[in-house]
């Protein structure tokens, strides 16, 4: 699908994501938009690394979707933990690569620095992935 550069996500009732949601924002008034995206964002790497290999880097994708497709699942994924509640399609805005791979991030005490792909960029962050796992 990145390959093709489609621009859109197909993503499956029940599918676990973070998203800065209505709960997400009213815990947070101080906080704006940008900042509240931020630590969504910082909540699915944190995920992806759980389950990924020490040596391993990870792909987040960023997409926008209607937001009646989601309910909060902060039980589960923290405080910006979504899930579908229906199946839907996500126009893909950005891709984010971290710098560091599970290990390495795992003994820094900072949040991952994430290296930012235009959605258009789909082959290039999949290519800088793949080199990573690589080297």
């Amino acid at each position: 699908m990145l390959e093709e550069r489609r621009g859109a996500i197909d993503l499956a009732h029940g599918r676990a994501a973070w998203a800065v949601h209505a709960e997400a924002r009213a815990d947070r008034p101080e906080e704006d938009e940008e900042d509240l995206e931020y630590e969504a964002m910082q909540d699915a790497v944190h995920v992806a690394f759980a389950a990924a290999q020490p040596s391993q880097k990870v792909l987040v994708i960023a997409a926008d979707v209607p937001d009646g497709a989601l309910v909060p699942a902060t039980e589960d994924g923290g405080a910006f933990g979504v899930a579908l509640a229906t199946g839907s399609s996500g126009r893909i805005a950005s891709f984010h690569v971290t710098e560091l791979d599970a290990a390495a991030a795992d003994e820094d005490d900072t949040d991952p620095a994430l290296l930012w792909f235009d959605a258009s960029e789909g082959p290039s962050a999949l290519a800088y992935l793949d080199s990573a796992t690589r080297s």
